[in-house]
């Protein structure tokens, strides 16, 4: 890092106003909180990482970016500016402003241990990085100490025989232990001075000296069952051990070790060991970034803390391909940062190849200056407003595109970059040492006479209200369930999403917290399944965009204040994977523990006020056995998501409504669109002596509320048209399972030239698809198999790249029950709010509580003290007429508990990765019109409900 510029700098040329970029990131490296006013620069922030990139030429469209190697010499032109010679006569050396770190794809990394040469290029790669950084450290601001990075990294190279996992376990133990010895050894000055005094008091002293050290090495064994519960979390393992997390660590390492080695690996096995590689990486860049931010925030009585406001750079001149260094590096980047609540890394990269699909568009174009010459100074406010929006908290995406202007700049820009230098080591300083000793007397002065005081400031001026009562309890699956305000200390997170819903959790809190308690109020419970279990890998995150459509919903709500109005507190409940915990005894047979969230729910009715329950999110009997239990104690269950047939017959109480569509809805429009479709034909043709294609039907028997009901439905309607293959895929199949029943489907489609309609769950929709993708048959036909699926797996919809980066052979297409505008005020709020787009799920919890706060305030015209029941009888009468929200055109009352001809598209992802919408039937919330027909010029009639 300290080498000399190369020889050619001198002659390197820079775009236009490139110079203006350079003072803008000067100026967050030599304080990465510039900006910030001093009372609150204790604000977590997170940098930026920006990706340079060439305008295109030609006049193309806003925001377009290209790729070009020629950037490279810039970034490393950068890193120069970052040294700077020091010393006086002939003994001058290179110093380093700012720590700052090389990924070079050209020079391999230096390991420097022969254990490091076996861990992986994967591990050498970050170790390289951090060794940079330690050396690149300013003269006098002290030593860069990375104690949780070095100790996963003392897992990985630990060399262990091979044996059962207790031990393994101890191994560990011991290895860690004996690592961590010497730092708790007694120093050679204690050793001198026991042997200069004689007789016991040298005993004395001896011992003296060995008893702190053996003390904190028995805690410091002690703690390692106590530590790092993050990598746990993102090991999805549960309680707090960093043992047991670094086991689970270990092994995906010699997995992936084990399959490096092997010459001819299996296919599945090499995408198996590529997954845990990554698992690898992002772990120790997690544990690197947080020792980072710890070391650019000492302890306040620190005297290096007024020294360490610069930022750590990384570089990354050549980010090409994916197999790259710099590139792999910049994906665990961008998959991890989201989940890191402070960052000081800040990532200057240049793009070299094709453009990452996670990095954020570049900013739009400004209107050019006059006379047609391009702004020169476009790309420099872009940085600007880039760092300033992520300084104060405010930036959503980790990596950002900046566009450079072709036009070259005047004169040769390195020589400008060497004589401006704008970055500075601050120098060391007597009063260095105000803030520690200040710290340490004001601890002091505190802990001898202030606690009991502040004790009782904070008990008055911070009281816990009585509505805040934590309900919560841990299940044998891991998880815990039950329901929580947000600022009750109830964590309900578990799972690979848990950083998600830890975050949704904070929102809820904050806005709860501006709820008046004393006076009038009601609470809705958002009541669905928000977790896995230990031993489970799927999680279904659309409850969580229902979620964050319920909280925007919530903050419009309480930010109208109008005159008569009911202010809405909102609880989150957490049933537990399947809905397990959610109800007990009746319909729930599955559920064997005495915990029983809907009944949580009863019993803090009268003490929260609450009036209503929305959510469910899936049809389960011990769904609809919760709202059973909701239903006994009069309150109102208002169900997003749900489409059984049986929770809105049969057993349904006469307190449950839902906006979605029921089954026999979905299965006729489904096999309308089968039937006629002209862009399913593309990929299936009619069996003989059929008018439409063969349909292979993957469904989950057991699943009766769900799975099987769509399936026997669509059989029903479909069979006329075309030959119907029933293939049975439960939804807790293991790998070996699901290879099978990806081995039939295949066969059938191949042999029958038919599609394949999916009503399986889509939790397991992406256990399948990998299968599918790798088998034989569907690979040897012609062109791709159709998918036709009432539930997608949610990141395939969110991400539809995704189908053609990893499902080449697939061509998918999916319901959805409404599609809300992309340019409309709902769709604009959610991005601000939550940095993604908004599809029906997130419309659906919105408008959930949106009908809630309307019927609520028309009964608190007349009835400010209203019971659960009166929202139940609002409802029914007069109920809701035609209700225009985001998820469709919305009827409700006694004889419908779903709105009739409820809204439904089948939407495509193309295989460019765009979706596009094949088939629109029933009520539409644009316009508020009234769709019966669809196809090519309307020629195909829409399914109608029989009862209107």
């Amino acid at each position: 890092m300290l080498d000399s510029p190369p020889g050619d700098g001198q002659r390197l040329v820079l775009p236009a106003g490139f110079d203006e970029i350079v003072r803008v990131i000067d100026r967050y490296v030599a304080d990465r909180r510039a900006g910030l006013p001093r009372l609150k620069r204790s604000r977590a922030s997170r940098m930026p990482a920006l990706l340079l990139a060439r305008e295109p030429d030609g006049d193309t469209a806003a925001g377009a970016a290209e790729p070009d190697p020629g950037l490279t010499a810039l970034v490393l032109e950068y890193g120069q500016r970052l040294v700077s010679s020091a010393g006086n006569g002939t003994t001058r050396h290179l110093v380093s402003l700012a720590p700052h770190a090389v990924v070079d794809d050209v020079r391999p990394p230096r390991g420097g241990a022969r254990e490091d040469v076996a861990a992986g290029p994967h591990v050498l790669l970050l170790a390289d990085v951090a060794r940079q950084l330690s050396a690149s450290m300013p003269e006098r601001a002290g030593a860069l100490r990375l104690p949780e990075f070095n100790t996963c990294l003392a897992v990985l190279r630990a060399d262990i025989p091979p044996g059962d996992a207790d031990e393994e376990r101890r191994a560990l133990r011991h290895l860690l232990r004996e690592r961590a010895a010497g730092r708790f050894e007694p120093t050679d000055r204690s050793g001198q001075l026991n042997q200069a005094v004689d007789g016991k008091w040298g005993t004395v002293l001896q011992l003296l000296a060995v008893l702190p050290g053996w003390l904190r090495s028995l805690a410091y064994g002690m703690r390692l069952d106590r530590r790092h519960p993050w990598m746990g979390r993102m090991l999805g393992q549960t309680g707090r051990s960093f043992l047991d997390a670094a086991a689970e660590l270990r092994a995906a390492h010699q997995h992936t070790l084990a399959q490096d080695a092997a010459r001819t690996p299996h296919p599945e096995a090499a995408s198996l060991a590529a997954r845990d590689e990554a698992v690898v990486r992002q772990v120790l860049l997690t544990a690197l970034i947080r020792d980072l931010a710890r070391a650019a925030r000492p302890r306040v009585w620190s005297r290096l803390r007024p020294r360490r406001g610069w930022a750590f750079v990384l570089l990354l001149p050549t980010v090409g391909g994916e197999g790259s260094a710099c590139r792999k590096f910049l994906d665990t980047y961008a998959a991890v940062v989201r989940d890191t609540g402070s960052s000081p890394l800040l990532v200057l990269g240049a793009a070299t190849d094709q453009l990452p699909s996670y990095a954020a568009a570049p900013p739009r174009r400004s209107v050019p200056a006059q006379g047609g010459d391009p702004d020169a100074h476009r790309a420099g406010r872009a940085a600007a407003a880039l760092f300033a929006a992520a300084v104060a908290g405010r930036a959503a995406d980790a990596v950002h595109v900046l566009p450079l202007p072709r036009t070259p700049d005047d004169g040769t820009a390195a020589e400008r970059l060497a004589r401006h230098r704008a970055v500075r080591s601050r120098p060391a300083r007597r009063l260095d040492w105000v803030r520690p000793v200040a710290a340490v007397t004001a601890a002091a002065v505190l802990c001898a006479g202030g606690f009991a005081l502040y004790r009782e400031l904070m008990a008055v001026f911070f009281p816990e209200p009585s509505a805040l009562t934590a309900s919560c309890r841990q299940v044998p699956s891991g998880e815990i369930v039950g329901l929580t305000d947000g600022i009750d200390g109830c964590d309900l997170a578990h799972g690979l999403y848990a950083p998600d819903f830890r975050d949704l959790v904070r929102t809820l809190g904050r806005q709860n917290a501006r709820v008046d308690l004393d006076r009038p109020y009601r609470t809705v419970v958002f009541f669905a399944p928000l977790s896995v279990g230990s031993e489970s890998k799927r999680t279904v995150p659309t409850g969580f965009q229902m979620l964050r459509g319920a909280l925007l919903a919530q903050r419009q709500v309480n930010d109208r204040h109008m005159k008569s109005q009911v202010p809405v507190r909102l609880l989150v409940a957490n049933a537990g994977e399947y809905f397990l915990y959610g109800s007990h005894g009746g319909l729930n047979k599955t559920n064997r523990s005495d915990v029983d969230v809907a009944q949580m729910i009863n019993e803090r009715a009268d003490e929260d006020h609450i009036a209503a329950v929305i959510g469910l999110a899936q049809s389960r009997p011990e769904s609809q056995q919760a709202a059973i239990e909701l239903g006994t104690r009069g309150i109102a269950v208002l169900g997003t998501g749900v489409s059984g047939q049986r929770m809105v017959e049969g057993d349904a109480p006469v307190s449950y409504f839902q906006l979605s569509p029921p089954d026999a809805r979905t299965a006729a429009v489904m096999a309308a669109f089968a039937r006629h479709s002209p862009r399913l034909r593309a990929f299936a043709e009619p069996s003989p002596g059929h008018s439409g294609p063969a349909a292979v039907v993957v469904f989950d028997p057991r699943d009766e509320y769900f799975s099987a009901d769509l399936a026997h439905r669509f059989d029903a309607d479909y069979r006329s048209t075309g030959p119907v293959h029933l293939v049975p895929y439960g939804e807790m199949e293991d790998g070996r399972r699901t290879r099978a029943v990806a081995d039939t489907v295949c066969k059938l489609v191949h042999r029958t030239n038919g599609f394949v309609l999916y009503a399986g769950r889509s939790s397991v929709m992406e256990d399948l698809f990998p299968y599918m993708q790798h088998d034989r048959e569907c690979r040897a036909r012609r062109g791709r198999v159709a998918v036709l699926a009432q539930s997608p797996a949610p990141d395939l919809v969110l991400h539809p790249k995704t189908m053609a980066q990893q499902y080449g052979a697939l061509a998918l297409f999916y319901h959805q029950s409404s599609l809300p505008d992309p340019d409309g005020p709902f769709t604009k709020s959610f991005r601000a709010a939550f940095g993604l787009s908004a599809e029906n799920d997130a419309g659906a919890g919105y408008d959930a509580v949106n009908i809630l706060a309307v019927a609520m305030d028309a009964i608190f015209t007349t009835d400010r003290s209203f019971s659960p029941s009166a929202l139940v009888t609002y409802l029914q009468d007069p109920g809701v007429r035609e209700y225009v929200g985001e998820s469709g055109v919305i009827t409700l009352d006694g004889g419908h508990n779903y709105p009739p001809n409820k809204e439904i598209h089948i939407r495509e992802i193309t295989a460019e990765g765009t979706r596009v919408t094949d088939l629109t039937c029933g009520m539409l919330a644009d316009g508020a019109r009234s769709v019966t027909r669809w196809g090519p010029g309307g020629r195909f009639d829409c399914p109608v409900d029989d009862a209107s």
